[in-house]
């Protein structure tokens, strides 16, 4: 009871000190694969003399709207990962990597990591005080949240793309069909992250922020990457067609296979629509154990992440010095994560909103 209380008062004593906001707006265009970034906007609101900027060297100010070539464009927004973070943070890169296509499977196959070069938003930015402080990241004020009006006339749009009048719905049954198609399109903000890397040599560190659920999300497991309805399979050194499993594995030696089915299963998950997560086991192919696979040995990594939803009560509070007179490098990223669940096609074609919020957690 005590704890609770303290850290209900410590919240409501920090919220008001806030430092430093990060603000983009971004949104499918309809019938493209592009994701355009509208316009990133940086405030100071804080009772300290905080300042921001883009270059370590340059000019550090309290507010500035950033339209111009300081700010990393996206021309293409596209799911990607962080699976095999462990690969460039061993060596302690200035900026994260992300993969689009990790590919990993049993020890007959070849391990292939292709980094990518586009598909999310990544830029660094230097913050500065006049005081040694910590800063934190306020859950209040920080999302990432559909674009309602956009989504909105997308999902009507997409209801009048199929509609058949001959099915003489009234007004009322249309808006609920439209309704349910919105809902749907909204889950795609369900994959999306916030990451931020602290680059210092003396302090180097990686945070994932997943805002929006609790879920784990395992970087592994069955694709249908070629999207014919089926788990990808490939054939092993004896022969035999054997399920693939991809993504970030640990002892895949370990990788268990039951005996071939005599037919096609049904899809993973009946209640929803075929993905490259939810399709159907084929027949003659050895399917995929994953419950005797662990049993055996086998590891499929997990995403590490911090809840915004539980983010007080995190057992290791996320924060961050800023020393005073001293640039604070933090490099702020924004993705889809493609191992998540909700980074399916039929989020194509949506909006987003999202704003990151940083505040002062304590003077040193």
């Amino acid at each position: 009871m005590n704890k609770n209380k303290l850290i209900l008062s410590f919240y409501i004593g920090t919220i008001t000190l806030s430092v430093a906001t990060l603000s983009m707006s971004v949104a499918w265009y309809a019938m493209s694969s592009k994701l355009k970034v509208e316009g990133i906007v940086m405030t100071i609101d804080s009772d300290r003399d905080l300042k921001i900027s883009t270059s370590r060297d340059g000019e550090y100010v309290d507010g500035y709207d950033y339209q111009d070539d300081e700010i990393n464009k996206v021309e293409v927004f596209m799911p990607v990962t962080t699976a095999h973070s462990g690969n460039w943070m061993d060596l302690k890169s200035d900026m994260p990597v992300f993969y689009d296509e990790t590919k990993y499977s049993t020890i007959e196959d070849t391990t292939l990591y292709t980094i990518a070069n586009q598909g999310f938003f990544s830029q660094k930015f230097y913050l500065q005080s006049d005081d040694d402080i910590y800063v934190t990241i306020d859950p209040v004020k920080s999302f990432l949240g559909p674009n309602v009006t956009f989504n909105h006339n997308h999902a009507t749009n997409l209801f009048y793309q199929d509609y058949d009048p001959l099915q003489h719905l009234t007004d009322e049954e249309i808006e609920e069909r439209i309704a349910a198609i919105e809902t749907k399109i909204n889950k795609l903000v369900n994959a999306m992250r916030f990451s931020i890397l602290l680059p210092d040599e003396n302090d180097y560190h990686y945070y994932i922020i997943d805002p929006n659920k609790n879920d784990d999300t395992s970087l592994g497991g069955l694709l249908d990457n070629d999207m014919d309805l089926y788990y990808d399979y490939f054939y092993n050194a004896q022969g035999y067609a054997c399920e693939r499993v991809y993504g970030e594995l640990v002892g895949d030696e370990h990788i268990v296979y039951d005996n071939e089915l005599p037919s096609d299963s049904d899809y993973e998950d009946t209640n929803e629509e075929p993905s490259a997560f939810n399709a159907k086991h084929k027949a003659g192919v050895k399917q995929f154990n994953l419950e005797k696979s662990k049993e055996a040995g086998l590891e499929i990594k997990t995403e590490e992440k911090i809840d915004l939803k539980d983010f007080n009560n995190q057992v290791k509070p996320f924060h961050f010095p800023v020393y005073r007179n001293t640039p604070k490098e933090v490099v702020v990223s924004i993705y889809i994560e493609g191992w998540d669940l909700d980074s399916v096609n039929y989020t194509m074609g949506v909006g987003f909103e999202s704003n990151l919020s940083f505040l002062v957690e304590r003077e040193m």
